[in-house]
């Protein structure tokens, strides 16, 4: 599965900050709402804006729920930055839901075994053929 056709997720109290969206670069989630039943533990690579941090965040909504994992810090950094923007424009929203980390797909920096749900989006299309099998295993 790639990409919906829709980016963002419309539900009841889900507002998507504008930054959120300015600064998301990809097509769609790569994965269906209904996938996330149950207050799964998620894990997204390639943390962004944040959008899709915090539309995961609203099906797992339990302290470091969400695990975000990106190499560039200053994406870290903005996406950190947003979450206070989504907090004050979702009421049920809170930062801690997310817990951003440094690291990439071939080396996550998460336990085995840990996460129910596990996602990214057009990231592994720059990955060449060796590293794209190295990070589906991981």
């Amino acid at each position: 599965l790639c990409c919906t056709t829709t980016p963002v997720w419309a539900f009841p109290e889900l507002e998507i900050p504008n930054i959120m969206l300015e600064m998301n670069y990809g097509c769609g989630s790569t994965v269906h709402p209904r996938d996330l039943v149950n207050s799964p533990k998620i894990l997204y690579v390639g943390v962004g804006g944040g959008m899709e941090l915090l539309q995961f965040s609203y099906f797992s909504r339990q302290k470091a729920g969400v695990v975000g994992v990106d190499v560039v810090d200053e994406m870290i950094d903005a996406c950190q930055e947003n979450f206070k923007e989504a907090a004050e424009k979702n009421s049920w929203f809170d930062p801690s839901f997310v817990d951003v980390r440094k690291g990439d797909a071939l080396n996550l920096p998460i336990e085995d075994e840990s996460i129910d749900v596990a996602a990214q989006n057009c990231l592994f299309n720059i990955f060449h053929e060796e590293d794209l099998k190295k990070a589906l295993k991981e």
